[in-house]
């Protein structure tokens, strides 16, 4: 998995590798339980073809598949050769075969703020629901509740949040299911519900819990109450809750605040000093934004860049704080 001259693609989780499977041709037949979490392109092979190698790192296995040299010969000339210009990383050993990039370098991200377009819950109601003339509407403190009886729509309006429920989905399901990924987007397509820039995050095998992840210029956000998250729980073919912001980031604010991140490596040593932290439970460690509502202005989100470490499963901001007697302390939120 490491040395000279390989490209290595990071998945932020494990995904069935019957996404990939109308792409390579695999000489064992038998991989439909299989799942990986990165890809390892060797660059410096012989003209011809390619092994591509596919690894679980949780898992400890990797499988391999050969590609013709011309598919990946875009990837050599547009990433591969153009190495030297991108902002170095280092690399944080968190065990024998499991290791995280990070930038070496302080970055400056701005502050970003946005103004939030609200969506249509008609929109929604119209898609989620069988019949949607037989849906009843009420108004109760939070927001607005939605249901014909068996399916129920909750729409928080002061967090801009979609909640919605269909129990009959609930039953005796298989618990490892290739297609849930596939299935998850495709739900997604069909009500148009990509309103923002959101990327696969984490997939839940044994809760059949799917999540996406919104983006902002180029980096992860992150928000306590969901409003940053796709989140969609399945049955054995329907779904059973789906969870989304029910807002897009329509206008950015042209104020910003350049604000300097640590290097990879001030935030590795800090985290090496704290007793309460055990570095088997890090996941994860990236940079990316706090959304936040703005207090004075109903409908303005601020994006505050930071430092997240998805820790025993759960992304915690890392934060700095100052004290007089010890001097700065690092911690997870």
């Amino acid at each position: 998995m490491r040395g000279k001259g390989k490209i290595e693609i990071i998945y932020p989780d494990d995904i069935p590798i019957e996404m990939y499977r109308t792409m390579f041709q695999f000489e064992d037949q038998d991989v439909e339980k299989v799942q990986f979490d990165r890809i390892i392109i060797p660059m410096n092979e012989n003209e011809g073809e390619v092994t591509v190698y596919f690894v679980s790192v949780n898992e400890k296995r990797i499988y391999k598949a050969v590609v013709q040299d011309a598919a990946i010969e875009n990837l050599k000339q547009t990433y591969y050769a153009r190495a030297e210009r991108y902002t170095p990383f280092l690399s944080y050993d968190i065990s024998e075969t499991k290791s995280l990039f990070l930038p070496a370098r302080p970055l400056v991200l701005n502050r970003l703020q946005y103004y939030m377009d609200e969506l249509s819950t008609d929109r929604f109601k119209d898609a989620l629901f069988t019949d949607p003339s037989f849906v009843k509407k009420d108004v109760l403190d939070f927001g607005e509740e939605y249901t014909d009886g068996s399916r129920l729509m909750d729409v928080d309006l002061s967090k801009k949040l979609l909640l919605y429920v269909n129990p009959a989905a609930r039953g005796e399901t298989q618990t490892f299911d290739p297609t849930i990924l596939q299935k998850s987007i495709d739900f997604v397509n069909d009500h148009g519900g990509w309103t923002d820039t959101y990327y696969f995050d984490r997939l839940d095998e044994n809760g059949r819990k799917v999540t996406f992840r919104l983006f902002a210029n180029g980096y992860p956000v992150f928000n306590r109450y969901g409003m940053a998250e796709i989140v969609q729980i399945w049955g054995e073919n329907e779904i059973i809750n789906y969870q989304r912001p029910l807002f897009t980031l329509a206008i950015p604010d042209r104020v910003s605040l350049p604000i300097t991140l640590s290097s990879g490596y001030e935030v590795i040593d800090q985290l090496k000093k704290q007793k309460n932290i055990q570095h088997e439970f890090i996941d994860d460690i990236s940079i990316g934004y706090e959304l936040v509502r703005d207090s004075e202005r109903e409908n303005i989100v601020v994006l505050e860049p930071s430092w997240y470490c998805l820790y025993n499963g759960t992304w915690r901001k890392i934060v700095m704080t100052t004290d007089e007697r010890r001097g700065d302390i690092i911690g997870l939120e």
